[in-house]
């Protein structure tokens, strides 16, 4: 094992992988014939993803990084294992800076750039061009000894790395294709990113009834694929991402309120990426759809007075679908147009 393999292993990271960057060319090709299915920014920004020599002259190679995020007992619903605990950003920054000082040290002369889920690399491509993990029919990473419940993190560097060693494919049991309950895994290998519930319960502004139907049970993210994955079975715990038990847990009413404790708690969680808003219209979506004891009275109080226009509409949804209760006047009063539009979508339904 070579010392940039050390180093990362030190850290808490798994073995890493390498790649030269002209071996990421099939993959961006493979996603270019699924522009329609990608997620926008990817698909807006896939030139820079082909050529990330583009943006960084010097690279000629990538190291793939994973970090483990499972934690066992498995908890489904609610917020996704992955935003459960401390924010990834976080916890990879702190890391792969102690990884690049530790490069930098054992390679004078040669440079380095860490990313993880930001910048103009494709961490998923590099995963798969140097061999970190399989590639699963739902399109996750699969790594051999972890499953899919891996954070994922490249370092462009100048350093000379031996090629890739592409692992393949997944078993190919259909297992994710067929628990997906909204078809967005439309064929092996092809995640449809306007269908996946993931996407929707991050997705901005005001949803419409069939992706509230969608989305109900989710506040934020979907293990479905990852669950029933025979890959995923007796993966064991990371030792370094460990859940808040508020988000393990968490109190639907409490987070429709936003509680102090929880605004707080969520500033240290990915979950907050989106604001908290979202969050608290993904947790009214689930309160009016499904059967979870609910002080109606506090949710009054949102669909009257709330400042925020999605609290206040999705609240009213909730009021109507539980109570046949009419608060809709108060909760568009001068609310966007899109919000006149979901009551317009709705109203003959609830």
């Amino acid at each position: 094992m070579l010392d940039w393999q050390k180093s990362a292993i030190y850290l808490g990271l798994l073995e890493p992988k390498c790649c030269h960057l002209e071996e990421l060319e099939p993959v961006v090709k493979h996603l270019e014939a699924r522009l329609p299915f990608l997620d926008p920014f990817i698909a807006k920004n896939l030139p820079l993803f082909r050529n990330p020599q583009n943006t960084f002259p010097w690279a000629k190679y990538a190291i793939s990084l994973a970090l483990p995020y499972y934690h066992k007992p498995f908890v489904s619903g609610g917020f996704s294992v992955y935003c459960q605990g401390k924010d990834y950003h976080k916890v990879l920054v702190a890391m792969l800076n102690e990884y690049i000082i530790k490069l930098r040290t054992l390679y004078p002369g040669y440079s380095f750039k860490a990313f993880s889920d930001t910048g103009f690399v494709l961490d998923r491509a590099v995963a798969i061009a140097s061999g970190l993990g399989y590639l699963g029919e739902n399109t996750n990473i699969i790594h051999p000894s972890y499953g899919s419940f891996i954070f994922l993190a490249t370092v462009l560097t100048d350093l000379p790395l031996p090629k890739g060693s592409f692992l393949g494919f997944c078993k190919g049991c259909g297992a994710c294709v067929k628990a997906c309950p909204t078809g967005a895994i439309k064929e092996p290998y092809l995640v449809d990113n306007n269908l996946c519930i993931s996407a929707l319960t991050q997705k901005k502004g005001f949803l419409s009834l069939e992706h509230c139907q969608n989305i109900s049970g989710h506040l934020f993210g979907c293990d479905i694929c990852q669950n029933v994955c025979p890959h995923n079975q007796n993966i064991p715990s990371s030792s370094i991402i460990t859940p808040f038990y508020l988000l393990r847990k968490p109190d639907l009413l409490r987070l429709v309120q936003m509680d102090k404790e929880y605004k707080n708690l969520l500033k240290e969680s990915a979950a907050n990426w989106r604001g908290t808003n979202i969050l608290r219209r993904n947790a009214l979506i689930t309160l009016a759809l499904e059967d979870h004891p609910c002080d109606l009275m506090a949710i009054k109080k949102v669909a009257e007075n709330d400042p925020s226009h999605l609290a206040r509409v999705y609240a009213a949804f909730c009021l109507e679908r539980k109570l046949r209760l009419n608060l809709w006047d108060e909760a568009l009063k001068n609310a966007p147009l899109e919000a006149h539009l979901f009551y317009g979508s709705i109203k003959n339904s609830c």
